[in-house]
């Protein structure tokens, strides 16, 4: 929900991202990319050292807004809303996967097919988003 309030402008002080740095964090079986960039206000043209969004690529400058506690900065706009909702929508897949296990009334026959669908569009959605920013 953070990146969706930073994307939006609802969250955050507005400036520019640099991203310096990613690289491929190991634990176990899985793995995910980590970046660090640095934020310039825009207001007062302050830099600070953060991390940045995982899917961003090296070197590149983004408009972007950094969360309160100066450790975190996210994509701001329309490409960033599209980007935040991949992981909103991954964690409906999710909800939906558990509520099926459990056999909970909500998720089963018509109302399971609405369900999954809104969900992979927005997935879908999500994931052109990063592969196009």
């Amino acid at each position: 929900m953070v990146d969706i309030g930073l994307a939006t402008g609802l969250a955050g002080a507005p400036g520019s991202l640099t991203v310096l740095e990613c690289h491929d964090l190991r634990s176990g079986r899985s793995s995910r990319q980590i970046c660090t960039g640095r934020f310039v206000y825009d207001a007062t043209g302050e830099e600070v050292a953060v991390g940045a969004f995982s899917w961003a690529e090296p070197g590149s400058v983004y408009p972007a807004r950094i969360t309160a506690g100066r450790d975190r900065a996210g994509f701001w706009g329309m490409k960033g809303v599209l980007g935040a909702l991949f992981n909103f929508f991954i964690g409906l897949v999710f909800i939906t996967v558990m509520g099926m296990l459990l056999r909970l009334r909500f998720f089963r026959g018509f109302t399971l097919v609405v369900i999954f669908a809104v969900e992979s569009v927005g997935v879908v959605v999500g994931i052109v988003a990063r592969a196009f920013l």
